[in-house]
């Protein structure tokens, strides 16, 4: 018996192959999870000409959906969000800011992002200014700029600390 089968995708399958494809798949894989998930069928002629139908239906829907991304990495370019968060007198937060934290701002002013679409610098946590990557495809992406400033009152707690200090260096 074969180890191998050839099989025709009846749907994108990460690692595997796109719609329409003839792979070839190890018997197992085939038997338990590619047939029973109707995800593929044996290559005859008539398949072929079915899931070819499906293929370009799916194709023109990627090609819209890339056009969308394109249009949406162009304006985001130049886009500046403000985070504010509490912190302590030397502007270290509390709590850093995650990639979930700029995706929701992002979607408050109408920009379809997702989290797994952000990419930080490193980590957000203290008062400052960050360029941060968004990442749509491999090859479309852009910077936007973070702003995280602190919050009312740890800007009061900020100032009182500086005006302390600069009284304590006056004395000296």
């Amino acid at each position: 018996m074969s180890k191998t089968v050839k099989l025709l995708l009846k749907k994108s399958i990460k690692n595997v192959g796109r719609v329409g494809d003839v792979v070839e798949v190890s018997a197992g894989y085939a038997r338990n999870y590619l047939l029973p998930q109707d995800l593929a069928v044996t290559p005859t002629p008539g398949n072929i000409k079915k899931v070819e139908a499906i293929r370009q239906e799916i194709e023109r829907q990627e090609r819209e959906r890339r056009e969308q991304m394109e249009a949406l990495i162009k304006q985001l370019e130049g886009v500046e969000v403000t985070l504010e968060r509490k912190c302590n007198e030397q502007g270290h937060l509390y709590g850093a800011v995650s990639a979930t934290d700029i995706a929701r701002a992002l979607q408050a002013q109408n920009f379809n992002v997702e989290p797994d679409d952000v990419y930080l610098p490193g980590r957000l946590d203290h008062i400052d200014t960050y360029m941060v990557r968004v990442r749509l495809a491999e090859d479309l992406e852009t910077e936007i700029k973070v702003w995280v400033a602190p919050d009312a009152e740890s800007k009061e707690a900020m100032e009182a600390a500086k005006k302390a200090a600069a009284a304590s260096e006056a004395q000296a």
